[in-house]
Parts: C-alpha cells; sequence; structure tokens
C-alpha cells in the first residue's frame, strides 16, 4: 500500500515538470519571435555558412595565410616575397557530372571546356587540373560546391629582381631555402619562430622567441646600384671577345655593409633549376684571383710603413729595387700582417681562400682582395663585409638591429702609419678631376698540361671615392681561359675595364644613398604582385585544332628514399640532380607543377 502511494506521487511530480516544460517552451518561442530582425539575420547567415563547409566542395574559404618572410633591400624595396596560390585537384570517383565540372571551372579558367573534359573523361585517380589559382578564383571554385573539385593552398616563392642579387639572395625548394640568404636564414624566414641564436649578429633585446607571426629580413644591398653595377658590367662582356666570368663588389669600406654584388655568369633564382652549377657559385667569395695582381699595392704599402711616420715620400719602384727591395719572404711577413689570407666570414657567406690543390696562400677571392684594400684606406681597420642588416618581427612589432660589435674589425696598422698609408699609397692613382683613386692590374697564368699550354689572363679594377675620404670601394675582376684578340672591325671602340670603373665610381659620387628611416615594412608592392601574376599567365597555348594531352605532372616524391623517388621519377625521362644524402626532403619542381619543357630534377635530400 505504501508502495503504490509512492509511485502515484512520483506521477503526479513527473506530470507538473512536464507541464512547468512546456509554459517554458513556449515562453521561449514567443521572446524569439519578438527578437530584433537583424539578429535572426546573423543567426541565418551563420547557419548559411556553415552548411557551405563540406568535405566534397572545393574547401573552405581560404584564410589569411602566415608566408615566408619578405627580403627587403635598405630601402624596403622587395627582393624576394611569397604569394599564396592555390592547385585545383579532381578527384574523379566524387564527380557526379564530369563534363559540368568542366564547363563550370572552364569559366573561371578562361580555358576550353573539352580540354579540360577530355582530362577528366578516362581519369582514375586524383590529379591536379590547374596550378597558380589565385585567391579569387579559388573563392568562385568554392562557391560552385562541385563535389570532387577541391583547391589546395600552396605558397610560391618570387624574385621581383629576376636576376639581380641571385647570389646573395640564392634559392628555395619546396618551402625549404637551399641556398644564399634564403637558406643560410631559413629558420628565420620560415613561418613558426625562431630563437635569437638563429641570428647572432642581430639585438633582439632579450627576446629569445621571435617571428610567431612571421619576420622579415633587411638587407644591405640597394637594389639601384646594383642594377646599375649589373647593367654595366653585362654590357662590357658583351663587349669583350669571350669573357664570360667575371665578379663585381661595391662596398662601403668604413662599415662593411655591401652595397651591391655582382656574379657573371648569373642565373634566375625563378628558374633556378634551369642553371647549370658553374652558374651558381658566388665567386666573389669562391673563385680565386692570383696574388700577383694587387702585389704592387701590398709592396707599396709596406714600403710606406717601413719609413715610418717621420720617414720621406715614397719614391717608385725601380728596375734596380723591384718591390721596393722586398724580399718575397719579407713581403709575406707584411701580408700575414695586414691578414691579407684570412677567412672573411660574413653573415651569410664564407670562402674557402685556397682551392683544393692549389699552393698555399698563392691565391686569395675576390672579398679577400677587397676587405684588404678597404683596409689600407681605413686607417689600418681591418672590417668584414655584411649584408644583412636587420630583421623585423611582427608579432612584437619591432625591428631589431645589429649589435654594435657584431662587425669584426681588427686594426692591422698602426693607427697613426694606417693614415700615412692612406694619404700616400694610391698618390699615382689618384684622378682629382674625376675625385676618385683607381688602381688596375692584370695576370697571365701560363700552366702546361698532357704536352699542351692553358691560359687564364685575369683582370682587375679597383677604385675608391671620393679620393680623400673614400666612402665606396668598387672592385671587379674578369677572367678568361684562353688568349683570344679582340676584334676591333666587330666591337669598334672597347670599353676598358677602367673606363666602366671609373663611369660607375662617378655616377655612385653623384647619387644620393640616404637610407630610409621607415621602422616597419611598407604595403605589398601591387607591381612587383601584377609582375608575378603576368609571368605565372604566359602559358603555351595549345594549338588549335589538336586534341589536348594530358600534360605530366611532377609527382610528390618528398619523404620517400632516394630509390623510391627515383622509381616514380624513371617514366618523366628527367635528368637528376641530387644534393645530399638520406631521404627527400625538397624537390623542385613542386608537387603538381606541370612538366612541359622542363629537363631537370633536383632533388635535396637529408639524413633522418
Amino acid at each position: 500500500m505504501a508502495r503504490s502511494v509512492r509511485t502515484r506521487k512520483k506521477s503526479r511530480r513527473w506530470y507538473v515538470s512536464l507541464i512547468v516544460f512546456v509554459i517554458l517552451l513556449t515562453a521561449a518561442g514567443t521572446a524569439l519571435y519578438n527578437i530584433p530582425p537583424s539578429l535572426q539575420d546573423i543567426g541565418r547567415a551563420v547557419q548559411s555558412a556553415v552548411s557551405k563547409i563540406s568535405i566534397r566542395s572545393a574547401g573552405q574559404s581560404p584564410a589569411e595565410p602566415v608566408l615566408r618572410g619578405t627580403v627587403y633591400d635598405r630601402n624596403w624595396r622587395e627582393l624576394a616575397v611569397s604569394y599564396q596560390l592555390f592547385s585545383v585537384v579532381i578527384n574523379p570517383a566524387e564527380l557526379l557530372d564530369r563534363q559540368e565540372a568542366a564547363e563550370k571551372l572552364a569559366g573561371i579558367f578562361e580555358e576550353k571546356s573539352e580540354q579540360l573534359a577530355a582530362r577528366m573523361k578516362n581519369a582514375q585517380d586524383s590529379f591536379v587540373i590547374k596550378t597558380d589559382v589565385d585567391r579569387l578564383q579559388a573563392e568562385k571554385i568554392r562557391d560552385l560546391q562541385l563535389q570532387g573539385v577541391t583547391c589546395e593552398p600552396e605558397e610560391v616563392r618570387f624574385y621581383p629582381g629576376h636576376a639581380a642579387a641571385s647570389h646573395v639572395l640564392g634559392f628555395m625548394g619546396d618551402g625549404v631555402g637551399l641556398a644564399g640568404v634564403e637558406g643560410k636564414y631559413d629558420a628565420v624566414l620560415r613561418p613558426g619562430g625562431f630563437r635569437d641564436v638563429n641570428l647572432p649578429d642581430i639585438d633582439f633585446q632579450g627576446q629569445q622567441r621571435l617571428g610567431i607571426s612571421g619576420s622579415d629580413l633587411v638587407l644591405t644591398l640597394d637594389i639601384d646600384l646594383q642594377k646599375q653595377v649589373e647593367g654595366q658590367f653585362r654590357s662590357y662582356l658583351a663587349t669583350t671577345n669571350g669573357i664570360e666570368k667575371g665578379m663585381a663588389l661595391l662596398l662601403e669600406p668604413g662599415s662593411g655593409r655591401i652595397l651591391a654584388l655582382v656574379n657573371q655568369p648569373s642565373f634566375n633564382p625563378n628558374y633556378f633549376w634551369k642553371a647549370s652549377e658553374s652558374n651558381r657559385v658566388n665567386r666573389i667569395y669562391n673563385h680565386v684571383l692570383s696574388k700577383e695582381l694587387i702585389r704592387p699595392v701590398l709592396a707599396r704599402a709596406a714600403a710606406i710603413e717601413r719609413e715610418g711616420i717621420e720617414g720621406p715620400a715614397l719614391l717608385p719602384a725601380t728596375v734596380a729595387a723591384p718591390d721596393y727591395g722586398f724580399s718575397a719572404d719579407e713581403l709575406d711577413v707584411f701580408e700575414h700582417q695586414i691578414q691579407l689570407y684570412g677567412s672573411v666570414f660574413g653573415n651569410w657567406e664564407s670562402g674557402p681562400g685556397v682551392t683544393e690543390g692549389a699552393a698555399p696562400e698563392a691565391v686569395v677571392t675576390g672579398v679577400q682582395v677587397g676587405v684588404t684594400l678597404a683596409s689600407l684606406v681605413n686607417g689600418g681597420w681591418r672590417i668584414t663585409p655584411y649584408v644583412v642588416d636587420s630583421v623585423y618581427d611582427y608579432e612584437t612589432s619591432t625591428r631589431y638591429v645589429r649589435k654594435g660589435d657584431a662587425t669584426e674589425k681588427i686594426h692591422v696598422l698602426d693607427p697613426a702609419l694606417g693614415v700615412k698609408i692612406r694619404r700616400e699609397l694610391f698618390t699615382d692613382w689618384i684622378s682629382e678631376k674625376e675625385d676618385l683613386m683607381a688602381y688596375t692590374a692584370d695576370y697571365t697564368q701560363i700552366r702546361k698540361e698532357e704536352g699542351l699550354t692553358h691560359f687564364s689572363v685575369q683582370d682587375l679594377f679597383v677604385g675608391f671615392t671620393p679620393a680623400k675620404q673614400p666612402r665606396y670601394l668598387l672592385l671587379i675582376a674578369v677572367e678568361q681561359d684562353y688568349l683570344n684578340p679582340q676584334d676591333l672591325a666587330k666591337h669598334g671602340n672597347l670599353v676598358t675595364l677602367e673606363q666602366m670603373g671609373k663611369e660607375l665610381l662617378g655616377k655612385f659620387t653623384k647619387t644620393s644613398l640616404a637610407k630610409s628611416v621607415l621602422d616597419r615594412p611598407p604595403a605589398r608592392s601591387m607591381e612587383n604582385m601584377r609582375q608575378f601574376f603576368i609571368s605565372k599567365r604566359l602559358n603555351f597555348k595549345e594549338a588549335s585544332g589538336k586534341t589536348a594531352e594530358a600534360v605530366p605532372r611532377m609527382p610528390k616524391v618528398r619523404g620517400l628514399s632516394l630509390r623510391k623517388g627515383l622509381q616514380e621519377l624513371d617514366r618523366y625521362n628527367l635528368r637528376m640532380r641530387i644534393n645530399g644524402s638520406g631521404r627527400i626532403i625538397a624537390q623542385y619542381p613542386l608537387p603538381g607543377q606541370s612538366l612541359k619543357g622542363i629537363e631537370e630534377c633536383v632533388l635535396t635530400l637529408e639524413p633522418r
């Protein structure tokens, strides 16, 4: 009896609870009905947006990406910049209507629907039907809601100056920096953050973890000066008869800032895989020059030091006393004192100094010559040149500059003697009219191999301006591996190396080099972006009347062993260039890229 009463009480409580719930639900409905229309519209908009997200659609609306950092010149002009593009991937198994998909995509791609349909017709596996699709096109494809069609984002690196400063910038492939600044500071430029130890020359003001929201590099290069030197240099080489190898360096001798650096032959980092190995050699740091080219300057500097501060003005060297009477061993002591053969480690590149198999200290690199001659007009200060000036960090919105003691400075001469040497060293080479000092030399090396005589002719120009207080040092060197007389009938009035160098120095003297005072990067250059998309869309057109054949695309081999990667690539008949050992960590061309016109593949390997 008691159990029956308790059961009836529980039933009544349940009914009461149900009635209360219905009343509350009714009240909530009435309240929602009276909500302002704006909030209802927001709700519908949110619901509509959510309904558009589908795994089988063209993908979600692309979020603003964190791209690889931009590399700027000293005045915030873009030298290397990243853009986000998309690859359109087709999954035939999910396509409902291939003809409809081809027609709709053709309107966006501005291509013939028949060509797209032909590529979809017999496809069984997923494949990339279009690369280099911009954000606007990707959003249009997303809005089509085509099942089996997705847009996969990819980052593309662009070098607006093309071959300008290519050996400084280097290049990258598959998201990895492989050479130059791109390789040396890959950790700094790559999204995801880096530590201050990755760039010890920069004062990060106690910050240890940077680059979380991205970071940019600012170099000491001046792109206007870079293009002036490169343009003049190429024009000079065009007038010569067979000279193809050369180098040029423009720097501030008092600070070590590299303003321009030229190597010939050069390459375009936008298509670095087309360049030969020799074209990618940074000659100014790695190619050797004969010490004989600067021997007269070294002997004269040693003689001024021998005479001392109170000594008489130096007379020219004579036949009776060549090298001012210095023996080879005595001159060698002075060369070591001024560290002619010292390693030149900048914050981006280093040179070996001597090639394998060469006689010890028989040769020097272009940068060693530049640094040594700069020290002789610097009052005896040997200053290591550098190219990375500062870093801009987006997370802290701060531009971090070089540390005061980051630039290596060594006094290789007594300060008072250093001033005397600067004043008297280039007396015979000063041009007061042109307000510069210029020194030229040439040297012919002759060697015999297997009964044959081999010639190598090197020409050097070094100039300083202004003459009294040098602000710029320009070094130019060219080399040809054989004796070849100039054809005056073909080339007319030949321009000499000295004429070219003096003309450039004259332009530099008149050029104002005020450095930008901006502390943060400017807006993205629309002109560079326009140039980038124009270059991407200059594709080969299919011949009219031809049935479009499937264009071979680069497969993804990143992450594979070298053996499996080569098996994948074997059917494409490509020349292979392999760097390193281990598993494949980077590839070029990139996965999905058209192989039309490409004959070589570059694989970068690294052990796990």
